[in-house]
């Protein structure tokens, strides 16, 4: 069982690709386990490959990288499944996940993160938690965005480890951290990655 997160700049036709096409590409090199598990294509789309139980992490992972640029943002779409054909290049990959995570895709409209299973009760639950952590994500600043982002990614430095890395003091950190609802988010990522655990454990 694989995840799939299939996503694209939001806005991106109004924005000058030198601005922000390296800093994805920088991000995806960063989070993948090899160059074959991610692709940027048609312009501004990716897909990317990782673990079931790493994919929630990594979509706030991207969204953090991503907003690390001023007035710049993603739209994700994580499909959990299997993997039924794998090609020279992920986008020419099939498998469940790759049509979950598309599907998500197509009907995100105005939401910027979704998630689907195979199983429609874990979908309902996960799109609670996903619209109520969109209410604090979309709204982070480029400064709070690459606090989250160095927060997540090392989860064992202290704020005065975040705030000598960043050049900012220690009460900045913690009140950005604050305010971008950084508990709250922590909290969903193990949840989520709890559930796919017994997800993944309960399916082979």
């Amino acid at each position: 069982m694989i995840a799939i997160i299939t996503g694209d700049i939001v806005s991106s036709r109004t924005l000058d690709p030198r601005i922000w096409l390296h800093h994805l590409r920088e991000g995806l090199e960063t989070l993948a386990a090899s160059s074959f598990h991610w692709e940027i294509y048609r312009g501004d789309s990716f897909q990317f490959k990782t673990t079931p139980e790493d994919a929630l992490l990594h979509a706030i992972l991207l969204k953090t990288w991503v907003k690390h640029l001023k007035e710049i943002d993603v739209r994700l779409s994580i499909g959990i499944g299997e993997q039924s054909f794998e090609g020279t290049k992920i986008t020419e990959a099939n498998g469940s996940a790759f049509e979950l995570s598309g599907e998500g895709f197509d009907a995100l409209d105005k939401k910027n993160l979704t998630i689907k299973t195979p199983h429609k009760s874990l979908n309902d639950t996960f799109r609670v938690m996903t619209d109520l952590s969109l209410l604090i994500m979309d709204k982070w600043s480029d400064k709070s965005a690459e606090i989250i982002y160095l927060k997540l990614k090392n989860p064992t430095w202290n704020q005065t480890q975040i705030a000598v890395q960043l050049n900012k003091k220690q009460s900045t950190i913690s009140e950005a951290l604050k305010r971008g609802g950084f508990e709250e988010i922590e909290q969903f990522i193990n949840y989520y990655k709890e559930t796919m655990i017994h997800y993944v454990a309960t399916s082979t």
